[in-house]
């Protein structure tokens, strides 16, 4: 019986996500560029070393201790980990891709008052930061793999993917967003 249960249920909760409708409203933070969406990168952007993306925030390259992680930013992604030399050359990258995820910072609390708090809840999410991840191709740099642009951290209830406004005003005049 149980199993005949977890099987509907399982069922049902696929059935909805194939019924998910996208975003079309370009104001809201659910907006995806859609596949084929060419990203025009005008300027050439160094890679640090050790590091492996570049980071654009408020229409600049910002360094990675730099980057105000609360606020929207995007970064460009290659595959391997620059020794200091790499660049990501200016370019059109098409969007082969989309999807969108989580990350979740969790921080133990010392001090934890058990009038305030459930047992043993110390270690739920604090900040949680939405994005997309835009898989790239082109036929010039196929070392280049995504471009991934954050709503920024915030509390669980209150955390946002980025607008398109967002995604703009991140990359500002650095790249520019052609849809198809």
């Amino acid at each position: 019986m149980m199993t005949r249960i977890s099987g509907l249920l399982v069922l049902t909760v696929v059935a909805l996500a194939g019924c998910a409708t996208p975003v079309l409203d370009e104001s809201a933070a659910g907006y995806r560029l859609p596949v084929g969406t060419t990203l025009v990168l005008r300027q050439d952007l160094a890679v640090p070393a050790g590091q492996a993306r570049v980071f654009l925030q408020h229409g600049r390259v910002v360094a990675k201790h730099r980057l105000d992680v609360y606020r929207p930013h995007c970064n460009y992604e290659q595959r391997t980990v620059s020794d200091g030399t790499a660049v990501i050359a200016a370019d059109r990258f098409t969007v082969m891709a989309v999807s969108e995820g989580e990350d979740f910072v969790v921080q133990r609390r010392f001090f934890v008052y058990a009038a305030l708090t459930l047992a043993g809840d110390d270690t739920s999410p604090s900040q949680i930061n939405r994005y997309f991840h835009y898989t790239l191709a082109s036929s010039q740099q196929p070392g280049v793999m995504r471009l991934t642009c954050h709503g920024g951290f915030d509390l669980p209830g209150a955390a946002q993917l980025p607008t398109l406004a967002d995604m703009r005003a991140a990359l500002g005049q650095v790249v520019s967003i052609e849809r198809p």
